[in-house]
């Protein structure tokens, strides 16, 4: 008597997840709603794809435009930019406070060296145009940290408050810098 009055308990504390699974396995997908429900549903503006042509991209590796930056997102927060980044001699170590870099290197091939920590502060107190110079800290070189080979083909995710720097260069140094929030 105990197990039939369980199973009958159990049986009902079912049949309502049942019941509503069933009835919205039934319900329309959102594509197949009727157009009047549609238009009452809002939807956020698709920002449009970007493309850059072969041309522009190596115009900017070879700065031949004002700035390395491709495409900077504009969706209300900058959360990142697509950077066609490129070095032709050497310069300083940096760490930047906000921004991870994910880098592909594109040509030629470099010393990465990361963490440790910067020596000879160089960083600038203001951008050219005189506003403050925050994002970014700079030194002449890094002390310690972890050095690795890096060339054509490599990928590397350098995470914000990372100090990192490329040295011993084998020019052209060309990489793609994503820079994410």
């Amino acid at each position: 008597m105990i197990r039939t009055t369980a199973r009958a308990a159990a049986i009902m504390a079912v049949v309502p997840l049942l019941t509503a699974g069933i009835a919205w396995a039934q319900s329309p997908a959102p594509a197949a709603m009727s157009a009047a429900s549609e238009s009452t549903v809002t939807l956020m503006p698709v920002p449009p794809v970007r493309y850059f042509p072969k041309k522009e991209v190596e115009a900017t590796f070879n700065h031949e435009r004002p700035s390395e930056t491709l495409f900077d997102s504009d969706y209300g927060s900058e959360s990142f930019r697509v950077k066609a980044s490129s070095r032709s001699k050497l310069l300083d170590a940096e760490i930047h406070m906000e921004w991870t870099d994910v880098i592909y290197i594109q040509k030629g091939s470099a010393t990465l060296v990361t963490g440790g920590r910067l020596s000879n502060d160089t960083t600038p107190k203001t951008f050219p145009d005189g506003r403050p110079f925050n994002e970014t800290r700079m030194g002449s070189s890094i002390i310690g940290g972890q050095s690795r080979r890096i060339s054509v083909g490599d990928v590397v995710v350098i995470p914000a408050g990372m100090p990192h720097w490329f040295k011993d260069i084998e020019f052209p140094f060309w990489f793609f810098n994503v820079k994410t929030r």
